[in-house]
């Protein structure tokens, strides 16, 4: 009879290969991973069909732990710039929480690796933000753009926002609110 799988391995693997992607991208190795975790490379291999497997599953984790911090409290019903500043803050927030997550979220998102079904997983929890952008084009609050546009202009200055964050911490809310403040000047019309 086999051993059943530990939750605590599993996890340790996903921390490790968020790690490895975010210091080495798509190039880092299972025996790195594997040695990040702490256990025998074999082991990676019992709670990962391979790497291919492994960095789909890093890509969701991330994407779910992001979720897990923008999405609750979303104000549905608020304006849209009560909203955008809810996803900016909460998004800069995640961001600053864990760069290495941020940084392997982006480089596994560039890679090619990831399979279009991962990637519609991965947007799943966040439906209601491209929506609300999608009205808020209709609607010429937001400038009339694709959403994929302005969520790439969103996602820069966010970056650029937490990069002056962990540089500057002594100003941290000035930088939050300064990016807000030019993210939202950008993409309105």
């Amino acid at each position: 009879m086999a051993r059943p799988l530990s939750p605590e391995k599993r996890d340790a693997l996903l921390q490790s290969a968020t790690q490895a992607v975010a210091d080495q991208g798509v190039m880092a190795t299972t025996s790195s991973i594997a040695r990040g975790a702490g256990v025998a490379e074999g082991t990676l291999f019992t709670y990962f069909e391979n790497k291919e497997v492994l960095f789909q599953e890093v890509y969701l984790h991330l994407k779910q732990s992001l979720a897990d911090t923008v999405m609750p409290d979303y104000p549905h019903d608020a304006d849209y710039r009560q909203r955008m500043e809810h996803v900016f803050q909460r998004y800069v927030g995640w961001g600053l929480a864990n760069a290495a997550g941020r940084v392997a979220v982006a480089r596994l998102a560039a890679s090619g690796q990831l399979l279009d079904e991962t990637r519609a997983q991965g947007m799943e929890a966040f439906l209601a933000i491209p929506r609300m952008m999608e009205d808020g084009v209709r609607d010429g609050v937001l400038v009339d753009a694709p959403v994929a546009f302005l969520s790439s202009v969103i996602e820069h200055i966010a970056d650029t926002t937490i990069e002056y964050v962990d540089k500057f911490p002594k100003e941290a809310e000035r930088h939050r609110q300064l990016g807000f403040r030019v993210l939202w000047r950008a993409i309105t019309s």
